[in-house]
């Protein structure tokens, strides 16, 4: 029997993340392979509470909502995502700890403790088999997120997705070491285009 893999997609709002991982979802659908669809934050109370923050629900401090991603991160991972893969299913999530590193890490100081945060919290989590970052200019994003949608996080703004993509692309430098980062470039590019590129990548890996 293959091995289940956990696949990650990241990326700015606007990316074409949600997109892709429903494709991705129907591939192994087509190919009778079970799979878990699944994101974080999730949909579980923990994760509204994130998510609502994220829309200035109400107001929190950086590290406060550093905290409280990490326990989403750690609830997620052992509610839904180990058990499916234990299942032997397939897990595709749309973004995973990596964004709270982005989001939250505005310095290498807020950098080093979110990493760690993250990795005591779930030492026992497996490391996703790829992580796939879908990579678009903050003004492709801004442009997307304006034209789909009236509800604006906060970190819709053009000056902080330009920093996030900063980010973004220092995070993975510093992680490839570590993970199998897949970097696609999705500005000017048809959906259909994306999709292969990704499948490109990672047909072999869970055809595995």
């Amino acid at each position: 029997m293959k091995k289940a893999k956990f696949l990650v997609i990241e990326g700015l709002d606007g990316s074409g993340k949600s997109t892709q991982v429903g494709r991705i979802g129907e591939w192994f659908s087509a190919n009778n392979m079970p799979s878990l669809i699944t994101r974080q934050p999730s949909d579980s109370e923990i994760g509204k509470l994130a998510r609502a923050a994220t829309q200035a629900a109400f107001p929190i401090e950086t590290e406060a909502l550093s905290l409280l991603f990490a326990a989403e991160h750690v609830n997620h991972y052992h509610e839904k995502i180990a058990p499916a893969l234990k299942r032997g299913e397939h897990v595709v999530c749309d973004r995973y700890y990596y964004s709270n590193l982005v989001y939250q890490g505005e310095n290498a100081e807020m950098f080093s403790r979110i990493l760690a945060y993250n990795h005591e919290v779930s030492r026992e989590a497996r490391r996703p088999d790829a992580v796939i970052y879908l990579d678009v200019t903050p003004e492709e994003s801004m442009r997307r997120i304006t034209a789909r949608r009236s509800e604006i996080s906060i970190f819709d703004k053009l000056d902080k997705l330009k920093a996030l993509r900063e980010r973004y692309l220092a995070t993975f430098e510093r992680l490839k070491s570590t993970e199998n980062i897949i970097i696609v470039e999705t500005d000017n590019q048809e959906p259909d285009d994306v999709f292969e590129k990704i499948m490109n990548k990672i047909r072999p890996l869970c055809l595995r």
